[in-house]
């Protein structure tokens, strides 16, 4: 379990929504603890479920161009690569929902497997350059080559500012300890694999 050195807020004093997510994610992932710190904050963490997740990342904003399975793919290859518990509890169920495979899901590592289609291929490559262990992302002219095949800039972009959210999100959820980690940053190996997770 995650030892945050910020206060928490006592259950009993959350806002009733704050206390609905926190059970949400309890049982979902067994941890709930982060609403209990952003208590502290209510307005920061509504931004993120609302601003973040509802208006851009589920479509909620009639601005947003791309379609969700493309967020939902390089959501869980960045929280898979990342290393982050409850958010590998919380999408892996939802890219399956999105239509991804269990197979799928197992080979996330491997972008290049042929259980990907070239487009899939792509938005997963996307994710690596945007996760927390690389310290130089730059989209290369052959990255860029392979996405504009499938996407105009537009949806390009909007799935770098997902990735961009996401992985500073868990950036800072891991700096003040608010989740548990799979993995240390940049360490290849997982200490659960996939659908270990998925049935946590």
């Amino acid at each position: 379990m995650p030892d945050t050195l910020l206060s928490r807020v006592p259950v009993e004093q959350l806002p009733e929504d704050f206390r609905r997510l926190r059970e949400s994610s309890i049982a979902v992932a067994g941890d709930g603890d982060r609403l209990e710190v952003f208590g502290n904050h209510p307005a920061l963490y509504r931004w993120y479920q609302f601003n973040f997740y509802g208006a851009v990342f589920q479509n909620g904003s009639p601005d947003m161009v791309l379609d969700q399975k493309w967020k939902e793919l390089i959501r869980l290859k960045l929280s898979l690569t990342n290393g982050c518990f409850v958010c590998n509890a919380h999408n892996v169920p939802a890219a399956a929902a999105a239509g991804y495979s269990q197979a799928q899901i197992d080979a996330m590592d491997d972008e290049n497997s042929p259980l990907f289609t070239p487009q899939e291929q792509a938005v997963l490559a996307l994710g690596r350059m945007f996760a927390i262990a690389n310290p130089d992302p730059l989209l290369s002219p052959e990255l860029y080559g392979r996405l504009s095949a499938y996407f105009s800039d537009a949806e390009i972009l909007e799935l770098g500012f997902v990735a961009t959210i996401l992985s500073g999100w868990t950036k800072l959820i891991f700096a003040y300890d608010l989740v548990t980690r799979e993995c240390p940053i940049g360490d290849a190996s997982r200490t659960s694999t996939p659908s270990q997770t998925h049935l946590t």
